[in-house]
């Protein structure tokens, strides 16, 4: 039939062709698609996602880069490796911080260091500083710029210090991996959420709660550590007061546990651009970890990271507070 472009001697048709190489160019975005559906695999693909875009773009397009399918699904996979990175890290302006307000705010994880970091932590004047992996030192050397303050140094071991009077809501137990406190500011109490959430891998002993704080990974399985994180979630919900969570999270801004805390909170990390909180071993993967969620209401400012000295971690600071009107 005129006009029908035939395949010779079994061979596809141009048109065939073209089809092919558009359909394994678009197959790698259906990560966009079904990277909350999946559940618990995709959990762990979003950790690994850089690594993962980056070895199979070089795998399958060195061994089919002769077949123009092949190029197009490797290039196509380091582009959604690309944008499913640093997609999470573009600003969203939520609004202007009321200057009478206004509540400094800063969050580390201290590391290995402890003590080395002491000066870093004082240096950034925070009204509200919260601490992930602190021990009995640290929180002596901060208690004494802090009078205002309270440090669990076992499991999650968090503390929170205060320019301001504190009350416990919740303490520290297996469905909350820190605090849950009322800091009763000048300008209005507002309720945090200072969490250090166990690290989202298997481990054969469990979670780790129970045992000396720094003397091994706080590790738990995937399918807890989404359990956890819904449940700060859901705290987040149903407080009736300005809410704040904040710490090591151990959750990347590209997997399904974000969403989950994005969806009734925002990013006060966002008010400038993202980047990855986690350097050290962990560098390669490019992973954001260390968060600071406000509750709608609530907007942030002058937001930045720090060094922490001896840390696998940036520290985290920002300006948060009532939006101005």
């Amino acid at each position: 039939m005129e006009g029908t472009e035939v395949g010779v001697g079994g061979a596809p048709s141009r048109t065939g062709r073209v089809a092919a190489v558009v359909i394994a160019g678009l197959l790698p975005w259906a990560w966009f698609l079904l990277r909350d559906r999946l559940g618990l695999v995709t959990d762990v693909l979003a950790i690994l996602l850089p690594m993962l875009a980056l070895i199979v773009a070089l795998v399958v397009g060195v061994l089919g880069r002769r077949r123009p399918g092949a190029v197009a699904f490797a290039v196509s996979t380091l582009l959604v490796g690309i944008v499913g990175t640093v997609g999470p890290w573009i600003p969203h302006g939520s609004g202007t911080v009321d200057p009478s307000r206004a509540v400094r705010f800063a969050a580390a994880n201290i590391g290995a260091g402890e003590l080395e970091g002491a000066d870093e932590l004082i240096a950034q004047k925070a009204d509200v500083l919260v601490i992930s992996e602190i021990g009995q030192p640290l929180t002596e050397r901060l208690s004494e710029e802090y009078p205002e303050h309270v440090a669990y140094w076992n499991g999650p071991s968090v503390g929170v210090f205060s320019r301001w009077p504190m009350t416990v809501l919740e303490p520290p137990g297996p469905d909350l991996p820190g605090y849950m406190l009322r800091v009763h500011a000048p300008s209005g109490d507002f309720d945090l959420l200072a969490v250090h959430v166990p690290k989202p891998w298997y481990s054969s002993g469990g979670s780790s709660y129970n045992t000396p704080a720094n003397t091994i990974p706080y590790q738990t399985t995937v399918a807890n550590h989404h359990r956890l994180i819904e449940q700060l979630a859901l705290r987040a919900r149903r407080d009736d007061h300005p809410v704040v969570i904040a710490g090591d999270l151990n959750t990347t801004d590209r997997g399904r546990d974000y969403r989950v805390l994005a969806d009734p909170l925002h990013d006060a990390m966002l008010n400038g651009w993202g980047r990855p909180s986690q350097i050290g071993r962990w560098a390669a993967l490019f992973v954001r970890i260390d968060h600071l969620f406000l509750k709608p209401g609530w907007c942030s400012d002058d937001t930045a990271w720090y060094t922490v000295p001896a840390s696998d971690h940036h520290g985290l600071v920002a300006t948060i507070g009532p939006c101005k009107t």
